[in-house]
């Protein structure tokens, strides 16, 4: 099950209270379906509970609808209906809509209380909503194809705090939201309450996953410097070795050399707790740059003899 079908699903299982919430739900359905006019309501959907869902609520509401499995190229569209003269009529009292034609425009006075817009909304949710993985990414949309819902259905939203982005698709106007927490508190608004939870999970496990991977990052390059560091003194110590001048290093200077030539994986703070007495970072560090200075001082006192041989 993906997780926009998981939504739908729970938003499916949270059923209005009050009849004024019922109303709501009902009211989402006929602006967000295929159409809603005098000739009655029509949604077409390709979840089969969604239909389900509308046709409960509507006969909550006292009015009879019908459910026709129609067979596209593809898949089966599910076709919710309430096409009944008596039952249009009944309908558009419940709206206040005697005259259903023409641009249709969102009637707030329908929506009496909060729950009744959490209702709302959760209806439009089920007819033109998607909402992504949040394993893969933030996102929820409102895809609509007629521009005067788009607006009004913005500016709902902007009054309730949830103020969306917007966007035109070829033939359809999007409302859309990417940050996480608006994602999270519109899903609880509309009812899917375990899906947004399972979100704040996801969006914590990111977070633990990406600091780790900062720490495990950091860690690695002070490793590699470590051992960068290593190799240049280690190359400097041999280099006093092999020109017979390691004996004659001064005793605290010749330590600190045997313990990074048999240690070369250790950090400064770890040479140093070998050392007799134990020296600190910056002690290490110190002896160790008099260690190069010392080799720096041979190479050039070797390469000016060698020049007075040939010369």
């Amino acid at each position: 099950m993906s997780f926009s079908t998981q939504v739908k699903t729970e938003i499916c299982r949270t059923q209005p209270r009050r009849r004024c919430c019922v109303r709501a739900a009902c009211y989402g359905f006929a602006c967000f379906g295929k159409y809603f006019d005098s000739k009655g309501v029509v949604l077409h959907t390709e979840r089969a509970m969604i239909a389900q869902q509308a046709q409960h609520l509507y006969r909550r509401l006292g009015i009879k609808s019908s459910i026709t499995e129609k067979q596209r190229q593809d898949g089966v569209i599910y076709e919710f209906a309430v096409k009944e003269p008596v039952y249009v009529w009944k309908l558009l009292e419940e709206f206040g809509r005697t005259q259903p034609d023409g641009q249709l425009h969102l009637d707030k006075s329908l929506l009496e209380c909060p729950d009744c817009r959490a209702a709302f909304l959760g209806a439009a949710f089920l007819c033109c909503g998607v909402v992504m993985d949040p394993a893969k990414e933030y996102s929820l949309e409102f895809v609509l194809f007629k521009e005067t819902l788009a607006q009004d259905l913005y500016e709902l939203l902007c009054e309730m705090g949830y103020e969306p982005k917007r966007a035109r698709r070829q033939y359809s106007f999007v409302l859309y939201y990417r940050a996480s927490e608006q994602v999270t508190d519109l899903l609880t608004l509309m009812g899917a309450t375990n899906a947004s939870l399972e979100l704040i999970n996801q969006k914590i496990y990111k977070e633990l996953r990406n600091k780790t991977n900062r720490i495990t990052n950091c860690e690695n390059a002070n490793i590699d410097k470590i051992l960068n560091a290593s190799q240049a003194a280690i190359e400097n110590l041999k280099f006093l070795q092999e020109n017979q001048r390691f004996a004659t290093l001064p005793d605290e200077l010749r330590q600190v050399a045997q313990a990074r030539l048999s240690h070369p994986e250790y950090s400064l703070a770890e040479l140093g707790q070998l050392l007799n007495p134990p020296l600190g970072k910056s002690g290490v560090s110190h002896r160790l740059r008099r260690l190069a200075q010392i080799a720096q001082d041979c190479r050039i006192q070797d390469k000016q003899q060698n020049q007075k041989k040939e010369g």
